[in-house]
């Protein structure tokens, strides 16, 4: 095929939709979200000592931490649609950041604080494939959504959606599971969540690729 042909060729083709403001995708998804989470939150249900829970700073603080990761995430993953001025490196970095300060958090109240150690057993992997289940609806959502843009880094698009729907399943667990351990929550927790997103990069690297 020479190149004349090709210009013909491509010209034939339909021209892929413009892409609405970066906000736009960004409300309705974070309004999608919400909507998931709480329904997610009503089948999980809550935890009986919640109100009690919510008095402990470092509990509200995880908790808060979970909602930011979940929200810059979502956000991230929009930007990563548009290969112009909104892909800024520092911004696409931040959910990296803010997850990096969670599991921060989790050990310094491990090493720090002498938070007490529990023997591991296998029902606490339950956990884990709760988070990943609850992750599944909105993860696919957001491939979806990713591939009506044109990411310039697939991969990361990829740990971005992920990480912002297993943030949603770690949100919601932390609200209804009566446990206190951190050792579990890194464990069973944000360690899964941490291969979760390597996972999601791997499939953002061949979903979404040009």
């Amino acid at each position: 095929m020479n190149t004349h042909e090709l210009i013909e060729m491509l010209s034939k083709e339909p021209a892929k939709p413009k892409l609405a403001a970066p906000q736009y995708y960004a409300m309705r998804l974070l309004l999608l979200l919400l909507v998931y989470a709480g329904v997610t939150q009503w089948v999980l249900g809550l935890r009986p000592d919640l109100m009690v829970q919510l008095r402990q700073p470092l509990f509200v603080m995880e908790v808060l931490l979970l909602a930011v990761l979940t929200g810059v995430s979502a956000w991230s993953a929009v930007l990563s649609m548009y290969p112009d001025r909104y892909q800024k490196r520092n911004g696409l970095n931040l959910p990296y950041f803010v997850f990096v300060v969670l599991v921060c958090f989790m050990l310094l109240q491990l090493l720090v604080l002498s938070a007490p150690f529990s023997v591991p057993s296998p029902e606490e992997m339950e956990c884990a494939l709760c988070i990943a289940s609850v992750a599944m609806v909105p993860a696919a959502l957001l491939f979806v959504l990713l591939r009506k843009g044109a990411s310039l880094h697939p991969w990361r698009s990829g740990s971005f959606a992920v990480l912002a729907a297993a943030g949603i399943g770690c949100f919601t667990l932390r609200l209804a599971e009566a446990n206190d351990a951190v050792d579990h929550f890194v464990i069973w927790h944000y360690l899964p969540t941490l291969l979760f997103a390597a996972l999601g990069a791997c499939v953002g690297k061949y979903f979404l690729r040009w």
